[in-house]
């Protein structure tokens, strides 16, 4: 809700970003208690700054970009083969779950390249960071610190250094003594970000963010925070655990949905090469409720083992659904399926979903995964240890096909599973595609394609479901 009155000030959340003409404890907007400020509205008067040349699309120069590397490869991969100078990176996360931790050693990386950083730090004091940084064994001279909120010291060292990359932590502390609103107001915060982002814009500096959450898990501030960087990045993590994930939500210059899967220990945060290692509990003996699908993070495919417990509610006709790393409504959905479809009396049963390893999935290829370990857990039947599930689920009970079949099957070969459980339209595609004649003139890229494809259906026996009633007699056999 945006004002337009003839008032000298207003009320603004520090949240949200809802304004009001008078104080108020709550925010109607948010639910947020005692996060309204006042703003001075003559205080925030637009900067008229220097006017842009329109040029003519085909008269723009298209200039080659060199991507830099990190030297920290799951970072590198996350951001689509390495930093785009000039770029804007937003960083979110929990407090302690390592983002100071992350930049600190991606600065140093940077600096034995021979790049100049300015680390800006409104939380912490120079002693605070050079601890870390003893820990981390990092001492730099090309690594300069300012232990400071203010924008307009963020400008001069930005002026004095003239560094290539610049790092705020964390952004919620700017402040700017044109403006009477304390730090971390939504429209300080809104105008002093833009103006550090048009500064390393035309200098080409590549600016780091680091931005609080809220208890919701989203980036604190105004939502065009997002809007005005390149990529944006999440990084999660059970602070009781030592594996935490870095995602990508939005990036310009690479995928979306990347994972990057990291080890934190005690000199540092440690990238690790193969998350399938961790995300999968190699067992030796069968279990109940236990079902491994093979899962995309961007293009990357990741083994991922999924655990269901379903045991009689002690709660007549409110039996609890609870899931962890997976989305509740679609949970409810293939439940109502089991019960019309397979006339399973889920109804009066508990329900507990967990994704192992603490990843979040939001592949719909790991329907077909879900309803084994649930199947499983409540007919106490144990699922094959070399049987991968692939497939979405519609709402009429059919199977259907998933994308990157051939990165997934390559995956599953890789872990020495064996057997793959898909839809049946995928099934007769992979077959067709198999038997398709060699001697037919195709393009090298296809016929490698098409040789690399044959070599997985050697090694992996693929079996085709129609629908969620023809999956039961393949979950023990």
């Amino acid at each position: 809700m945006k004002l337009k009155d003839k008032k000298n000030s207003y009320f603004e959340c520090l949240n949200c970003g809802f304004q009001s003409l008078k104080y108020l404890g709550k925010c109607p907007q948010c639910e947020s208690w005692n996060s309204l400020l006042e703003v001075k509205k003559e205080m925030l008067a637009e900067d008229v700054s220097q006017i842009e040349q329109v040029k003519p699309l085909d008269q723009i120069r298209e200039e080659t970009v060199v991507r830099i590397k990190t030297e920290i490869s799951e970072l590198d991969q996350l951001l689509g083969g390495g930093i785009v100078p000039a770029s804007a990176i937003l960083v979110g996360g929990e407090p302690g779950v390592g983002k100071s931790t992350l930049l600190l050693e991606v600065s140093s990386a940077l600096a034995r390249q021979g790049k100049k950083i300015l680390y800006c730090s409104g939380e912490e004091s120079e002693n605070q960071i050079k601890l870390r940084a003893n820990r981390l064994a990092i001492n730099s001279p090309n690594i300069y610190l300012l232990c400071s909120s203010s924008f307009q010291s963020v400008k001069a060292a930005i002026d004095e250094i003239n560094p290539e990359f610049v790092i705020i932590d964390s952004v919620q502390t700017l402040g700017d003594h044109r403006y009477s609103s304390l730090n971390g107001a939504i429209s300080v915060l809104r105008q002093t970000v833009l103006e550090i982002l048009q500064i390393t814009k035309k200098r080409g500096i590549t600016l780091f963010l680091v931005g609080h959450i809220t208890k919701e898990g989203l980036l604190a501030g105004p939502k065009s925070l997002e809007h005005m960087v390149d990529i944006v990045l999440y990084f999660q993590g059970d602070l009781l655990h030592d594996i935490r994930l870095l995602r990508a939500e939005k990036n310009r210059f690479g995928n979306v949905n990347e994972v990057g899967v990291f080890r934190m220990e005690e000199k540092g945060l440690v990238a690790v090469a193969d998350p399938s290692l961790l995300f999968l509990q190699h067992r030796k003996e069968k279990e109940t409720g236990v079902a491994v699908i093979s899962t995309m993070n961007g293009l990357r495919p990741i083994l991922v083992e999924i655990q269901a417990l379903v045991s009689e509610s002690p709660f007549t006709g409110n039996p609890r659904r609870i899931a962890i790393g997976y989305d509740h409504f679609r949970l409810s959905m293939l439940l109502s399926l089991l019960e019309k479809k397979l006339h399973l009396p889920f109804y009066k049963s508990d329900v507990f979903l967990n994704i192992a390893g603490g990843l979040v999935l939001k592949d719909p290829a790991a329907d077909l995964g879900v309803l084994a370990a649930l199947i499983s857990s409540h007919k106490s039947v144990q699922n094959d240890l070399k049987t991968v599930f692939l497939g979405e689920v519609g709402l009429t009970g059919e199977i259907r096909p998933v994308n990157f079949i051939q990165q997934r099957l390559s995956e599953v070969r890789r872990y020495g599973f064996t057997r793959v459980i898909l839809a049946e339209n995928q099934f007769r595609d992979l077959i067709d595609q198999q038997s398709a004649d060699s001697k037919t003139a195709k393009p090298a890229s296809l016929q490698e394609s098409n040789s690399a494809l044959r070599s997985l259906l050697s090694e992996i026996k693929v079996v085709g479901v129609k629908n969620i009633s023809s999956l039961l007699p393949l979950l023990n056999s």
